[in-house]
């Protein structure tokens, strides 16, 4: 587990620097991070979980409502198909991370 998610448990609602410091420090002891920490997290960012991907816009990863959380090769240097596996790739595992396993991840 990266650095980043062992410290994502200390994070509550901070400034965008302090989330930036928490993210970037070391954490003494490796610990798990729960689904409800990620969640909260996710959560805290105005993103409802699970994620999925727009089955209208390659690329576009979406929250729970619908809402844009992100884009994948937003300047289309990617091939279609490239850019699809991508976010599908970070769409299962922060769904996996945040305790989500075998939700549907298409609109």
């Amino acid at each position: 587990m990266s650095g980043a998610l062992e410290r994502i448990s200390h994070i509550k609602r901070l400034a965008l620097d302090e989330h930036i410091n928490a993210f970037t420090g070391t954490a003494a002891k490796p610990q798990p991070v729960s689904h409800r920490t990620i969640r909260t997290a996710f959560f805290d960012q105005n993103v409802e979980l699970p994620l999925r991907v727009s089955e209208t816009d390659i690329g576009v990863v979406l929250d729970r409502h619908g809402c844009d959380v992100f884009t994948v090769d937003v300047n289309n240097e990617r091939l279609d198909e490239e850019a699809l596996a991508i976010a599908l790739f970070i769409v299962e595992c922060v769904n996996e991370a945040a305790g989500f396993s075998g939700e549907k991840l298409n609109a």
